[in-house]
């Protein structure tokens, strides 16, 4: 008795240290939904604050990408420290401007640049939003696995503790032999071992949602979900919504744009100077027109490499949809299986256990059934609503999970 008394004793304590992060008694906890720890994760992540200042600072580089080239102004004075008299080679003084000109259509691809990156960068936001959700909802769902858990093995512990303290009565009295009194001690420190590991899971998996959230719900405060609605059956609509087929889909755009940019750039700009000079005491204006010759550099280089990149991008967001296309029938068909599984699983696993288990524990009660054959009906049980809680926890995420493949929101 004394082994099982102490590993019981020590669950007893994960167990208290577990509630500190509980309510107290007579207390309830405030509801913590599914819903509030997805919005509170939307409202609190850094990542997420991080893509939203990338989306601003494209949005803003978008009217800049159109401005004109600065001018150049030079102010240049010859006939300096010539030896002769200024009265026979006077200062020459020249006060000039030189303006690129654009042509080829450059400031326009600048543009279709910057709001392609724009548009990269939305996506970009709004693929960093469905990989959060995701995280979010396996936190909250791994806290609600093991507080049930938890909940399903402490009941058999203490189911094990009242038939130790019977058969330990009947072992005084002689009825009945030692060895059936050491077999369900060694169950009993089984059940307890099995009792203090939940505890412990339960409270990591309760911090690592914490962690995601930015705040410290309790277990209490969860509440098991519905199994979310199925998603739209339109596999084209479905595409169009994902976050990374989208993504890919404006890197593609974003490529091309850069293509049409470098190959605007391959084309020449002229510049105009223009000015004022004094010469020999006159003054005078003056006007050049130059023009690069494209007859060694027409920025081959760079177009050839944005060639490849958009080629590159076609052939991702290709690769983007046919592993879409995968997650999303996958996605559908595990939900699907999991939800009718679910829906019949204490139906045809946990009530047949517990009216096993009941009988059993009326049969020990006359004295009518031995300890081993006890043990394996309460072990069947609590093997029975186990399952069932990781089969129903299992079909609200993969609900969830095909929600997300589709495109959608985690929740209706």
């Amino acid at each position: 008795m004394a082994v099982s008394r102490v590993l019981y004793t020590g669950v007893v304590g994960v167990v208290l240290a577990l509630a500190g992060a509980q309510p107290a008694a007579g207390q309830s906890a405030a509801p913590f939904t599914l819903a509030d720890a997805l919005a509170r994760a939307m409202a609190e992540s850094p990542d997420l604050a991080s893509t939203r200042a990338r989306v601003d600072a494209a949005r803003l580089a978008v009217p800049e990408a159109s401005r004109l080239p600065n001018p150049v102004a030079e102010f240049r004075s010859e006939n300096w420290a010539s030896g002769v008299s200024r009265s026979v080679l006077p200062l020459d003084t020249f006060a000039e401007v030189t303006q690129l000109i654009e042509i080829g259509g450059k400031r326009g691809a600048r543009t279709g640049v910057a709001e392609s990156r724009l548009g990269v960068e939305e996506a970009t936001a709004a693929l960093a939003r469905q990989q959060l959700s995701r995280a979010v909802v396996q936190a909250y769902l791994e806290a609600l696995r093991q507080r049930e858990r938890h909940r399903a093995l402490t009941a058999q512990s203490a189911d094990l503790t009242e038939s130790l303290r019977i058969v330990d009565r009947r072992v005084a009295a002689g009825a009945t032999a030692e060895s059936e009194l050491l077999k369900l001690r060694t169950e009993d420190a089984r059940a307890a071992v099995a009792t203090m590991r939940a505890a412990v899971a339960a409270r990591a998996a309760i911090i690592a949602l914490g962690a995601q959230v930015n705040a410290a719900p309790t277990l209490e405060a969860l509440l098991l979900p519905a199994v979310p609605l199925p998603p739209m059956a339109d596999e084209a609509a479905a595409l169009a919504r994902r976050p990374d087929v989208v993504a890919a889909q404006r890197e593609v755009a974003a490529a091309q744009q850069t293509l049409r940019l470098e190959r605007a750039r391959g084309i020449p700009d002229p510049a105009v100077n223009a000015g004022l000079k004094r010469t020999t005491g006159l003054n005078t204006a003056q006007m050049t027109v130059t023009m690069p010759i494209p007859l060694f550099n027409r920025n081959q280089l760079a177009k050839v490499l944005a060639e490849g990149e958009v080629r590159a991008a076609a052939l991702a967001l290709s690769a983007t949809e046919r592993r879409a296309r995968g997650e999303l029938a996958g996605a559908r068909e595990t939900a699907r299986h999991l939800a009718d599984r679910a829906g019949e699983a204490r139906r045809t696993l946990v009530e047949p256990a517990r009216a096993a288990r009941d009988a059993a524990r009326a049969a020990f009660a006359a004295g009518a059934l031995d300890v081993l054959r006890l043990v394996d009906a309460e072990r069947v049980f609590a093997e029975a609503t186990l399952v069932t809680i990781d089969l129903e926890l299992d079909a609200i995420a993969a609900a969830i999970d095909a929600r997300l493949a589709a495109g959608e929101d985690p929740l209706p």
